[in-house]
């Protein structure tokens, strides 16, 4: 399975002693979109070169070769690239720069951003943090003796110099929009949990505790897509897997990921990746 970042992922970044991964298959080949997604962790997007859109929490950013996001823990975020991009992700817990006894650098800094509490900054331009950045990337890749102890160490200091030059501030969002983007991740998490069976809309609203109206107009705000939309690109990204990964007939796997008329998949398949999921699978085994 491609290292792609999910919606509420169940994936463990990294392992339960050192939670932390860097990904480097963010977007999806076929359209260079990543579908916004969440997770606990906390997140730095690098752009090594091309350029591409970024959606965190409804707030839109453009990052160009050299150029970073930070993702704060918990928010809902999604891109697209413009061009041939080499993005990286570092996804990794805060409790990784926790220690287990008493620790100011936990109580007084980092424990306050894992809450949310405190935000990050989301893009600024820092020449020092940039290379911090780059240098884990390189660290991960190569992996020389000890690496680990590089990576938590520019990880400190990345958090030094956001603090040191304030970049994190109080969590100064209203009350009413963190109760609006709950909803949207508790419908994010239900579609990623459901994706296999038939998804009412009128449900998603339900459980939101919102009109349907409402529920969609918010929903798009959030992650610029409709529902009906969201739905049925996750479905082909799922699709996209069985493809390239079983033998599955395209019939099966249609209904496999959720649709209930082959033609209609088929249809929304190629919306989406430019071609049939027949010529799509041809393309691969050729």
């Amino acid at each position: 399975m491609d290292e792609r970042l999910r919606l509420k992922e169940k994936v463990q970044h990294g392992s339960a002693v050192f939670p932390i991964n860097v990904y480097e298959k963010i977007f999806v080949h076929e359209n260079n979109t990543l579908l916004p997604h969440w997770h606990d962790e906390f997140e730095i997007v690098y752009l090594e070169k091309g350029t591409a859109s970024f959606r965190v929490d409804g707030k839109e950013y453009f990052l160009g070769p050299k150029q970073f996001l930070f993702v704060n823990c918990g928010s809902i975020h999604g891109g697209k690239a413009e061009d041939n991009p080499e993005p990286y992700a570092i996804v990794f817990n805060l409790s990784m720069l926790f220690s287990e006894g008493p620790d100011i650098c936990k109580s007084k800094y980092l424990q306050s951003v894992s809450e949310r509490k405190l935000l990050v900054q989301n893009s600024f331009e820092d020449e020092h943090t940039r290379e911090l950045i780059s240098n884990i990337i390189t660290v991960w890749k190569e992996k020389p003796k000890g690496y680990e102890l590089l990576v938590k160490g520019y990880l400190f200091v990345i958090f030094y110099y956001l603090f040191n030059k304030r970049y994190v501030t109080a969590n100064s969002t209203d009350r009413e929009l963190d109760l609006k983007l709950e909803k949207i991740k508790s419908a994010l998490d239900f579609i990623n949990s459901n994706y296999s069976s038939d998804i009412d809309i009128d449900l998603l609203a339900k459980l939101a505790n919102l009109s349907k109206f409402y529920f969609c107009r918010l929903f798009k705000e959030i992650t610029h897509l409709t529902p009906v939309d969201y739905i049925n690109k996750f479905r082909v990204e799922k699709a996209i897997e069985l493809i390239k990964n079983t033998n599955m007939s395209i019939s099966e796997i249609a209904f496999e990921v959720g649709f209930n008329n082959v033609s209609y998949f088929i249809k929304v398949f190629k919306e989406y990746v430019g071609v049939t999921p027949f010529r799509y699978k041809k393309n691969i085994l050729c």
